[in-house]
């Protein structure tokens, strides 16, 4: 029952998501907010809101993740994406997750810490480029990740 549940939420995510095509690209995390405010409808936010942090960014990244890579972030359009990156984001799926994280922050009156959450992302492949560096030295062909997720 609970793989339903999972599966459920996903479907609802992603029908919200699509049903904000016709918004404007959001340039703010502000705006970001509104968009999904309007986007989801109040029992999917709730769903989104009442799960623990890490398990809800989890779920929406290939739901609603994937709309906030797809349409406003490799769109060209949305300054978030400049924002995000200065803050420490190294990929769109960096950028996905602390919107969301964000997102989810702000329905639960958090502190969004958007620097420190960049922080994390930037530490994050700095790892991830010493153990490559590391594996390329000893002549090996494969590398693990770092150990520990962000935000941290």
């Amino acid at each position: 029952m609970r793989l339903r549940q999972h599966v459920a939420f996903l479907i609802l995510l992603i029908v919200g998501a699509m049903a904000s095509a016709d918004q404007p690209v959001p340039n703010t995390l502000d705006e970001a907010f509104t968009s999904l405010d309007l986007s989801l409808k109040p029992e999917q936010r709730l769903a989104f809101m009442q799960r623990p942090e890490r398990e809800a960014i989890m779920e929406a990244h290939f739901a609603v993740g994937l709309y906030i890579r797809n349409q406003w972030l490799r769109s060209g359009k949305s300054a978030l994406v400049k924002l995000l990156h200065e803050k420490g984001a190294q990929s769109y799926d960096d950028m996905s997750s602390m919107i969301l994280h964000s997102y989810w922050r702000h329905l639960n009156g958090k502190p969004i810490q958007l620097n420190e959450q960049g922080a994390c992302y930037k530490r994050w492949w700095l790892e991830q480029q010493k153990l490559i560096d590391q594996s390329k030295a000893k002549g090996e062909d494969s590398y693990s990740t770092p150990d520990f997720v962000c935000p941290a």
